[in-house]
């Protein structure tokens, strides 16, 4: 891979001086969440280090029998399987739905009946259809991990509390760039003791530590920005992925949340809904530009509210997919294959047995493009015309 100091990172990570500052100000301070209770402010809210250990205090606190059978789309991030076998489950894996990229309802009714527990994804932050789903699931817990969703909305509730329990991932690189910490969400009082009685379970993490992540977290996103994305992030990475887990997206270590990262979180609540309209904005001004294409573009779906925190083009082939990534890259643009490999990992390490096709076809077409905030709309008419010419080549 070339170096090429203005090559624009595929997602948006903003953990900036300020917020390293302010971390390292208040590492002893009581982090106050008077934010986040108010933005939720019918459900109850509790914290931990991260996304998974969220799903796996949730499902601790279900008190489901040894090995019960969790269905999961298959489509996602393999630290959400982790999650639940870490638990003492088995992951079942649930087609997706071509059209939307959450789970396929026809593939949920075939294998409902085997199933103990549901996690529902709203990837890409496009709530999943999360009322019908609760209708096939009868009586069974459902899960809706928002780990893409902050701030999305199902028919006006927010993802995370339509459910049994929902639960949220501030790690660097999602919307809110905090260094670590999960949220969980429910509207039910007696499980949310339960949660918090599994939580208290949890180790705290210990001052060195919460240093040593901050410095990290700085770090990190600062290789993340031009030029150093292009000059020795990605070319970096890209020899050593394999080998070192630069993003922490395997490491399963369950704790408390830190103090830290808690303040953090708090801190960037305050201003995320105008980032999210900005995001949606520039979302739909994307549709707009590319609404002439024969691209699956992701519209809103009726009766939703979606943060548009990624931005999923769906190709007709792979070959198609692959020449606009290789394209976008040698004009400055980096993209994301994102979860373009879990079919393959799934069936080498978690007993997946091929019978999700829609998202096997699914992993090998879409492409993330930066939407983010930041962008300005002639960055945004850059990406566009670049897709659009090179799809006029392959014509």
């Amino acid at each position: 891979m070339i170096p090429n100091s203005n090559l624009k990172p595929r997602f948006n990570i903003d953990y900036n001086s300020a917020d390293f500052i302010s971390a390292i100000t208040h590492l002893k301070s009581n982090p106050k969440t008077s934010t986040i209770k108010l933005i939720f402010n019918d459900a109850q809210v509790s914290f931990t280090n991260s996304g998974r250990t969220s799903l796996y205090i949730i499902l601790k606190a279900l008190k489901l029998p040894e090995k019960s059978k969790v269905g999961v789309p298959l489509y996602s991030c393999t630290s959400v399987f982790d999650a639940i076998i870490n638990a003492g489950h088995i992951p079942v894996f649930i087609d997706i739905d071509p059209d939307n990229y959450t789970i396929s309802q026809e593939d949920l009714r075939a294998k409902i009946d085997e199933l103990d527990a549901l996690v529902v994804i709203h990837t890409f932050g496009r709530p999943a259809d999360i009322e019908k789903i609760q209708r096939i699931a009868g009586d069974k817990p459902v899960i809706e991990d928002c780990a893409h969703a902050l701030l999305s909305k199902y028919k006006g509730k927010l993802t995370g509390t339509i459910a049994t329990a929902g639960f949220f991932s501030f790690r660097t690189g999602k919307y809110i760039s905090a260094g670590e910490g999960g949220m969980v969400v429910t509207k039910n009082p007696q499980f949310a003791l339960d949660i918090n009685h599994e939580i208290e379970k949890l180790p705290t993490p210990s001052t060195a530590n919460e240093i040593k992540n901050t410095i990290k977290t700085y770090a990190r996103s600062t290789l993340y920005q031009r030029p150093w994305f292009g000059l020795v992030s990605l070319p970096l990475g890209s020899i050593i992925k394999e080998k070192v887990d630069l993003m922490n997206k395997y490491n399963f270590k369950t704790t408390r949340i830190r103090n830290t990262d808690l303040h953090v979180m708090e801190r960037k609540m305050r201003d995320f809904k105008d980032k999210v309209e900005i995001q949606r904005k520039n979302s739909r001004y994307m549709i707009q530009e590319l609404s002439d294409t024969n691209l699956k573009l992701p519209v809103e779906a009726d009766g939703t509210y979606c943060n548009y925190y990624l931005f999923p083009i769906l190709f007709e082939s792979e070959f198609e997919r692959d020449k606009v990534s290789d394209m976008l890259r040698e004009n400055g643009i980096d993209t994301a294959k994102l979860f373009s490999k879990t079919p393959e990992i799934a069936k080498l390490h978690y007993e997946y047995k091929g019978n999700c096709p829609d998202t096997e076809w699914v992993a090998e077409r879409v492409l993330v493009v930066p939407n983010y905030y930041t962008l300005r709309e002639r960055e945004l008419e850059k990406i566009s015309e670049i897709i659009k010419t090179c799809l006029s080549f392959e014509r």
